[in-house]
């Protein structure tokens, strides 16, 4: 992407002419209008996903390979015995598919993943907790909100990615599907599509 920032010699050089001076300004404005707009779309892929994805004030993120994590958090509480659905929006920067194979925790005997478990490349999806969402399953213990235990998530060609998710109660207003949300076309094609082996995590508070 070229961002021009100022206007051509030739303008310069005649720029004591009214009229010339007026068209010269213009065309500067207009460029820096056009360069604001474009990085913004670069940046709308994740940053989309992530707002609608905010449903609640403590969360956590992440990332492993192409593939984002965003706004993860354990539904609780959860009974010791019972299930546990991981709240979660995940991204795929890439330019392949991939998808959701597991969640494991130490927490829980099991995990099941999301039956929509594809991720489009240039696409996300966002979990609630409505029975679609990836799921801790045979807890060993209590999940009181408050506390958080590890949750790994392991992806067909991404890895996996181990994050310490926070208990947080279930946001109301749940529907029958996960969302599925594909970003601006610009943002798709910015995203870079090499993958790393390294996995990074971070703590989401709202303020």
């Amino acid at each position: 992407m070229t961002i021009v920032g100022s206007a051509p010699r030739s303008s310069r050089l005649v720029s004591h002419r009214p009229g010339v001076r007026t068209a010269t300004a213009l065309l500067v404005a207009a460029t820096s209008l056009i360069g604001t707009a474009a990085l913004s779309a670069c940046a709308a892929g994740s940053d989309t996903l992530t707002s609608q994805a905010r449903t609640t004030t403590n969360t956590v993120s992440g990332a492993v390979g192409t593939i984002a994590l965003r706004n993860v958090y354990v539904a609780g509480p959860a009974a010791r015995g019972g299930d546990a659905q991981v709240v979660s929006a995940f991204f795929n920067g890439g330019t392949q598919e991939d998808q959701i194979i597991q969640v494991s925790s130490d927490a829980a005997n099991g995990g099941v993943a999301p039956a929509s478990s594809v991720l489009k490349p240039g696409g996300g999806v966002i979990y609630i907790a409505n029975g679609s969402a990836p799921t801790l399953t045979g807890l060993n213990r209590e999940l009181l909100v408050g506390q958080a235990i590890p949750v790994t998530f392991t992806f067909a060609k991404a890895g996996s990615v181990t994050l310490n998710v926070p208990v947080e109660p279930a946001a109301p207003g749940a529907s029958a599907q996960p969302t599925v949300t594909t970003p601006p076309a610009q943002a798709t094609a910015a995203t870079s599509a090499t993958p790393t082996p390294r996995a990074v995590a971070s703590t989401d508070r709202a303020h």
